[in-house]
């Protein structure tokens, strides 16, 4: 959960379990993929990808998240898997490799969708 009595900008995360910090981890882990291959295949698509996991990760550690934007999240996850598969799995290794973190991150972040909703209505 977030602490939104925190003063300044940056998040309390005291709070924070292991899903918090395995979610953070794991979308840095899908920015470095998209970045990597932006970079070695000079593919300008990748680093915007890598750029969106990275802005969520600051965003994530501000007092500004709101548990409505891991539901945004898992759209833009589940948007970008449909577009690699219609786009013809472009570098198959890499988009298992990234299908398989993001379906971890999805499922961590809907757990704390309906954890931090929860706990916002008592």
């Amino acid at each position: 959960m977030h602490d939104t009595e925190f003063n300044g900008v940056m998040a309390d995360v005291s709070s924070w379990n292991w899903l918090h910090w395995t979610g953070l981890l794991l979308s840095v882990c899908v920015a470095a993929i998209n970045i990597y291959i932006g970079y070695t295949e000079s593919q300008s698509p990748f680093f915007v990808i890598g750029a969106s996991f990275l802005l969520g990760v600051v965003l994530f550690m501000t007092r500004f998240w709101n548990p409505i934007l891991y539901l945004l999240g898992v759209l833009h996850i589940v948007a970008l898997g449909i577009i690699w598969f219609l786009d013809g799995m472009r570098f198959l290794a890499f988009g298992i490799a990234t299908g398989i973190l993001s379906t971890g991150l999805t499922v961590i972040a809907l757990y704390l969708f309906f954890e931090e909703a929860k706990a916002n209505a008592r």
